[in-house]
């Protein structure tokens, strides 16, 4: 736990340095003080903002030291965590996360995910402590911002707690008190019920409207949904999801490729919840760092495995050719992954070739890449918005938890097949088993949502993390490991002192680490 100074003073800078987009779209103050804000609705929206900017964290980057990788453009660095895709950079770690061999001592994103997330959860309490000051304010407007907040703290716990287990629980300002330095971890089940009130709160009072860069009840709905698949409770995560489809406020749209670059992702109705971006004073570096440095290397495990457009895999497959191994797939490879020979940009002469490139393992990333913007440098402008959450999520995480509930019944194959429907894929086979749908599913969900930052979380929640990444060898000939300790992250090291030396014992490590 950081000290008391922490809390308070830096995050207040935090909290009011930060502007996000459209509606929050506004100069920054320089030195608020608790005299001089929470004086009226522009000082609520500034506030906003501030919590709003963590998920787009290290905005403008210059260089691979500033990029903030796990966070906005940098999002796809979560991939290389699972057998998806291989990084050649240390920067921000995650080459050591991804070999399974850090400790409490790594720095990067295995420091960096507990205390940025903690920093995104004390702006949202200075929030909610504050936001009944400000004047003017109907009492809708009011429950409108603090449902935003508490939407966004439950987003940063969820997170926190799919990482590291129980966790302090703080839902008020931290002040120089013992009870704030005293903290102590509290179990898994308690912090999420925590975020599951926070996401109730937050359904019960957002508008049920189209995503325009604040989150709506849709949002919450679909991460109440998340939450509860994450833990087990099939039945209430397939009702939640339901209730989203039924709403029908989000649809599929007819692009898939769109869904991840301007001026596609403007009002776009499948998109749910982003890291948003405003250039030129607020842009983000994911072309760069995707197409520039190749940060992101895609893997052959992934781009096996997406099927012929018969429906079949490559193993099993007559539309497969293997000294043209590429075509008559499923579009989203094409739409995901540049394979060999694609364009990088819009004009001959880009072809990509993994050898000139450095490109070991033999693939970069197409997905939210624009090839406009090929060649990219450091000084490259990005405006795409890293999307977070998409109603094609939702009738996955619908089709499996009803699929676990109630097994493949029609409402099962009828989300599934929306899905495969927008890119031309046939549908899933009739009279499938539960067991066998189940496979169906985690298949359209890894190709769906490839190289969006969701395979890690997947693999552990399927309880096949440890087989599937020891069986991955990497480019570099290296094979992976994952040892059962992994399945929790370790607290800091740096945090556990900090709470030691303010007295508290109660911030304890998870097991296997010293």
């Amino acid at each position: 736990m950081k000290k008391i100074n922490l809390y308070t003073g830096l995050l207040m800078a935090i909290l009011f340095s930060a502007c996000q987009k459209e509606f929050l779209n506004r100069v920054p103050l320089t030195q608020p003080t608790e005299e001089n804000f929470w004086q009226n609705k522009t000082d609520a929206e500034f506030a906003l903002a501030g919590c709003y900017n963590f998920l787009s964290r290290g905005a403008n980057a210059v260089s691979t030291t500033a990029t903030a990788p796990g966070w906005g453009g940098g999002y796809m660095l979560w991939e290389t965590l699972s057998d998806n895709a291989y990084t050649t950079s240390g920067t921000g770690n995650f080459a050591i996360a991804s070999f399974g061999s850090f400790d409490p001592l790594t720095t990067g994103i295995i420091l960096d995910a507990y205390t940025v997330g903690y920093q995104a959860i004390a702006s949202c309490n200075i929030y909610l402590a504050n936001i009944g000051r400000v004047p003017g304010l109907t009492i809708q407007e009011r429950n409108r911002y603090i449902a935003d907040v508490r939407f966004l703290r439950a987003y940063q716990y969820f997170m926190l707690s799919e990482l590291y287990g129980g966790l302090p629980l703080i839902t008020k300002p931290l002040g120089n008190n013992d009870e704030s330095k005293r903290i102590s971890r509290v179990s898994k089940t308690i912090i999420v019920d925590t975020i599951l009130a926070d996401l109730e709160y937050a359904i019960n009072n957002l508008p049920n409207t189209a995503y325009s860069g604040r989150v709506t009840r849709g949002t919450a709905l679909a991460y109440k949904a998340k939450v509860l698949m994450s833990n087990g409770k099939f039945t209430e995560a397939a009702v939640a999801a339901k209730t989203v489809i039924d709403e029908k406020m989000f649809s599929l749209n007819a692009s898939y490729n769109s869904l991840f670059l301007k001026p596609g992702q403007n009002n776009n109705a499948e998109i749910m919840f982003s890291a948003r971006y405003l250039p030129p004073a607020f842009y983000s570096p994911q072309d760069w760092l995707l197409s520039y440095v190749n940060f992101v290397q895609p893997l052959k495990y992934l781009v096996n495995d997406y099927e012929c457009t018969d429906g079949l895999p490559i193993s099993s497959s007559p539309l497969y050719n293997a000294a043209k191994p590429y075509e008559n797939r499923d579009i989203r490879l094409a739409s995901t992954v540049i394979v060999p020979g694609n364009l990088r940009g819009v004009s001959p002469g880009t072809e990509f070739d993994p050898a000139r490139d450095n490109v070991p393992s033999g693939f970069l990333p197409r997905k939210g890449v624009d090839p406009n913007r090929f060649p990219t440098t450091y000084a490259t402008i990005s405006d795409q918005d890293w999307v977070l959450m998409r109603y094609a999520e939702v009738l996955l995480t619908y089709a499996e938890c009803q699929n676990e509930v109630s097994g493949p019944d029609a409402n099962v194959y009828d989300a599934v097949n929306k899905i495969r429907k927008r890119v031309n894929m046939p549908d899933l086979p009739v009279g499938l088993t539960q067991t066998a749908m189940r496979e169906k599913i985690r298949h359209e969900r890894r190709v769906e949502l490839a190289l969006e930052g969701q395979r890690y979380f997947d693999l552990k929640r399927w309880g096949n993390i440890k087989s599937v990444i020891t069986a991955v060898i990497d480019p570099n000939n290296k094979a992976r490991t994952f040892p059962d300790r992994n399945l929790l992250w370790p607290i800091p090291q740096s945090e556990i002192d900090k709470a030691k030396a303010l007295g508290n014992t109660g911030l304890t490590q998870n097991p296997g680490y010293f």
